[in-house]
């Protein structure tokens, strides 16, 4: 699958949640039963791009000054998987198995928006609602938990210890680049 497909595959799939209001999981599964062609990678890519612009909703919408799937997954694809505009232009072509066009005014606000004037609760990634609550809990510091809280999960390594020990596979990690 091109990455063009993948990114347009994430566009389907949050335009699948919004619409009929599914959560991730089940709509990147229905999704995957629906294309039974994406591979494990191609599957992987499309979750990771769904999660990632899920997580940074508050900070893509106000710098795309648009929450449509594909203002969403393409100020991730710039602002955290760091493609150059031209790169995510090209990518969102609108060929057969890609995004469609980019607007001007998206490509615009894709390479020079900012959150210079953004809320806390946009710079801290969590919704307005929660404002007084994590003002209350955190102070000043209520955007930085809340951004600190929108970032992936650290990976979770469990060693099977009747085959292994900690230290063990720790070695054999460092012994490999891990």
């Amino acid at each position: 699958m091109q990455f063009a497909g993948r990114a347009l595959a994430a566009c389907e799939v949050l335009s699948e949640m919004e619409s009929r209001h599914r959560p991730a999981p089940l709509a990147l599964a229905e999704w995957g039963r629906n294309n039974r062609f994406a591979g494990s990678g191609d599957r992987a890519a499309i979750g990771n791009l769904v999660y990632d612009a899920l997580r940074k909703r508050a900070s893509l919408g106000w710098i795309m000054q648009d929450e449509t799937p594909s203002s969403l997954v393409a100020a991730t694809l710039n602002r955290y998987w760091r493609m150059d505009v031209e790169a995510v232009a090209a990518l969102f072509d609108g060929a057969k198995h890609a995004p469609p066009q980019l607007s001007a005014a998206q490509l615009e606000r894709l390479a020079t928006g900012d959150l210079v004037d953004a809320p806390p609760w946009v710079h801290g990634e969590y919704p307005e609602w929660l404002h007084a609550s994590f003002e209350r809990n955190f102070g000043e510091f209520a955007a930085d938990e809340g951004r600190g809280l929108s970032e992936r999960a650290p990976i979770d390594l469990r060693v099977n210890t009747l085959k292994s020990t900690r230290s063990k596979t720790l070695l054999a990690l460092a012994r490999h680049g891990a």
